[in-house]
């Protein structure tokens, strides 16, 4: 259970960076170019501590305590996703 939830999480983590670096080059310069390039040095880092989680814990049996850990990391991908959905939305109500 745990490693599944582990490799969802990195996935989403993975397309994250993915949506998160393909915004760099819809948004203007500015705040909120800056502020997306911040934003994607943090979802960079989240998704390699992802996979350094994963690879550390890959072979550990279960317990408690990896399966609230895998819950918590998989909870922040989808917060990570909610708040890149925002900020197409936020980018495409700039643009027209």
């Amino acid at each position: 259970m745990i490693q599944v939830l582990l490799a969802i999480g990195v996935i989403l983590m993975l397309y994250n960076s993915y949506v998160g670096f393909g915004l760099k080059d819809k948004a203007p310069g500015g705040i909120i170019g800056e502020r997306l390039s911040q934003l994607n040095i943090f979802i960079a880092l989240f998704t390699l501590g992802y996979l350094a989680v994963g690879v550390l814990t890959w072979s550990y049996p279960p317990d408690t305590v990896l399966v609230i850990l895998s819950l918590i990391l998989l909870l922040g991908a989808i917060f990570v996703f909610m708040v890149l959905r925002l900020v197409q939305a936020v980018l495409a109500a700039l643009e027209g």
